[in-house]
């Protein structure tokens, strides 16, 4: 029997909206990747999917970007791990956490820790194509 991994791939992920709430912050994607990695097969898949990025009791460093935008890469944090442009999912996160997201075409940075964090997926995602493992 294989086992599969999903992994959230950060850069190319279309940020639409940032909804600030008193206790917590919720990113609102409606692109985001995800590579399907299959054991002993010859191929991953690529997948894509909408969801929001929910950080709660969080800190807001610097100013939030104007939405809708693309993200270049960044980091997503997980009390002592720290993901580059891809995470591990699922995504439901407690303690120090937080992420770091570059803004394509910009200098802009969003950067927000908090307790808590979790990937709400919207719908299903979308099967894009196979890819060649790396």
């Amino acid at each position: 029997m294989s086992d599969t991994k999903q992994i959230l791939q950060v850069p190319g992920a279309r940020l639409e909206r940032i909804e600030p709430g008193e206790n917590e912050i919720r990113l609102h994607f409606s692109l985001f990747h995800i590579v399907q990695e299959i054991e002993n097969a010859f191929e991953d898949s690529l997948w894509t999917q909408a969801g929001n990025l929910v950080i709660r009791e969080m800190e807001i460093e610097g100013d939030l970007p104007e939405c809708p935008c693309e993200i270049q890469g960044g980091d997503l944090i997980n009390n002592i791990f720290t993901y580059r442009d891809h995470a591990p999912m699922p995504i439901d996160w407690s303690g120090q956490v937080g992420c770091m997201l570059r803004v394509s075409g910009t200098d802009s940075v969003i950067s927000i820790r908090g307790t808590g964090m979790q990937l709400e997926p919207i719908d299903f995602p979308r099967y894009l194509r196979h890819i060649k493992k790396t």
